[in-house]
């Protein structure tokens, strides 16, 4: 691979680490407080967590479940096939529809930018549902 290649990725992975951070859709609070240990804004994520009570010896039936968390979802591998002769925005539109991937265009834009359009082949791939367009783009060209 060429040094330009490795330049402009690094360069897109910095630039998208970057962006991350100024458009996350966490909520800014009203009051603007700051957190002292970051400089950020205090949100219901960056507050301190309460402390946790004294745990009690179980009185309960060991074999008893509890429901699953709805907030922790655990990360599924789905397959995802590119059909033979598909396009790079065919497999946009597929991993879209799947949901796979948040945004077409940027999806388009990072496949252009990574000379990756027309390296896609057919086959069936394992992915993830919330990894971002560069690990799509990474595991569907292995």
């Amino acid at each position: 691979m060429t040094r330009s290649f490795w330049l402009g990725l690094g360069s897109g992975l910095i630039l998208s680490a970057m962006l991350s951070l100024f458009f996350s859709p966490q909520q800014r609070p009203s009051d603007g407080q700051l957190n002292p240990q970051t400089s950020l804004p205090i949100t219901e994520e960056t507050k301190e967590p309460d402390p946790a009570p004294p745990v009690q010896p179980a009185e309960s039936d060991p074999k008893e479940s509890l429901p699953p968390d709805p907030q922790v979802s655990p990360q599924i591998d789905r397959d995802f096939v590119i059909p033979k002769g598909a396009s790079a925005e065919r497999i946009a539109d597929l991993l879209f529809a799947q949901e796979f991937i948040k945004d077409k265009e940027a999806f388009l834009a990072l496949t252009r930018q990574m000379r990756a359009e027309r390296r896609f082949r057919a086959g069936t791939f394992k992915l993830l549902v919330g990894l971002s367009e560069e690990e799509v783009i990474f595991r569907l060209l292995k």
